[in-house]
Order: structure tokens, then C-alpha cells, then sequence
């Protein structure tokens, strides 16, 4: 608990859960995305994903989202994207993730 900057803002509103990602998400943030996502998923809301602020996030990072995006699925909760940065793209493409991010376009 070090960091002195959360990777994600979590928002609750009546039927949907905001997750607003960090500019930079590394392998230092990857257990506490990890940990705040999951009270995203204990929330059983549809789930909005803004990915806009992202300049820089590695493999750990994203097979995190991937993880997270394949859990809510499996509990059959709505996921959409907010505007995922090129950079957060490039990456889901490079790595092959794009499907199971449902970020294919």
C-alpha cells in the first residue's frame, strides 16, 4: 500500500460501476488493480471501463484487465469501454487480447 496513487477510480451510480483507469499501470500497480476490481465484480453491476488517461501500462497490467474482463463475462455482467487510449489498443493487439478484452473492433 505504498503507492501513493491509486491505478483505478471506482464509482458507483444505481445499475452501473465507473472504473477510471491511471495514466501509467506497471507491474507495481497490478496487485491493487487486481484488488479493486474485484469489489468491481462483487458490486454485480453493468461496468463502464474509461481506459482514456492511459500513456503507459505493461503486460501484468493488462493480463489483469484481461483476468477482470473474463470474470465479469463468466457472471454475465455488461462491460463496454469509455474511450480506451491508442496506447491501451496497441497493446491489447500486440498481446493478442483484444477478444478477450471485447475490445475487437
Amino acid at each position: 500500500m505504498g503507492n501513493s496513487m491509486d491505478p483505478v477510480h471506482i464509482e458507483h451510480t444505481a445499475d452501473t460501476t465507473h472504473v477510471a483507469l491511471e495514466a501509467a499501470l506497471g507491474i507495481r500497480d497490478a496487485r491493487a488493480l487486481h484488488e479493486k476490481l474485484n469489489t468491481v465484480l462483487a458490486a454485480a453491476t453493468a461496468i463502464v471501463i474509461d481506459g482514456s488517461r492511459i500513456e503507459r501500462l505493461d503486460a501484468a497490467a493488462m493480463q489483469v484487465l484481461a483476468g477482470f474482463t473474463r470474470a465479469a463475462r463468466q457472471r454475465g455482467l455488461a462491460l463496454t469501454w469509455h474511450s480506451p487510449s491508442p496506447v491501451l489498443q496497441q497493446a491489447a493487439r500486440v498481446l493478442g487480447l483484444e477478444i478477450i478484452l471485447e475490445m475487437a473492433s
